[in-house]
C-alpha cells in the first residue's frame, strides 16, 4: 500500500515541491521506502529513497532534476565508455590467452605418445 506524505518534520516535501510543484512523495508500506513521482510526467515515477526522508532526498531530486540534463546524459556517456574499454580489454586479454594455448599446443605436438594414442603432426 503507498501512502502519500503530506508534510513530514523536515519539510523535505514543501522544498521539494518548490523545485518542481509536480512532485508529490509516497510511503510504500510493503517495500518500506519512499517514492518521488511527479504528476507532469505519463509515468510518474521518478525515483525510491530507501532510508529516511531528509535533505539526502532534497540532494537528489535536485541531481536528476531535468535541468540537469545534459550533466546527466554527460555522465552516462562517461560511464558507457568506461565499461566498453572493460569489456574491449577483457575481449583481448582472453583472446590473447586463447592464441598462447593454442600456439603452446602446437609446439609442444612432438611430444611422444602411446601407440594407443591417436597422434597428429603440426607443420
Amino acid at each position: 500500500m503507498k501512502i502519500k506524505i503530506i508534510e513530514d518534520v523536515f519539510d523535505i516535501v514543501s522544498r521539494i515541491k518548490e523545485i518542481d510543484d509536480g512532485y508529490f512523495i509516497v510511503f510504500d508500506t510493503d517495500k518500506g521506502c519512499y517514492e518521488i513521482h511527479n504528476t507532469k510526467q505519463k509515468n510518474t515515477y521518478c525515483l525510491t529513497i530507501l532510508k529516511d526522508l531528509d535533505s539526502r532526498a532534497l540532494d537528489l531530486v535536485l541531481v536528476t532534476n531535468i535541468e540537469h540534463i545534459d550533466n546527466i546524459i554527460d555522465d552516462i556517456d562517461k560511464n558507457n565508455i568506461k565499461i566498453e574499454e572493460n569489456v574491449q580489454k577483457t575481449r583481448k586479454s582472453q583472446a590473447d590467452y586463447m592464441v598462447r594455448e593454442i600456439y603452446d599446443f602446437c609446439n609442444n605436438s612432438s611430444k611422444k605418445f602411446d601407440d594407443n594414442v591417436f597422434q597428429t603432426e603440426w607443420r
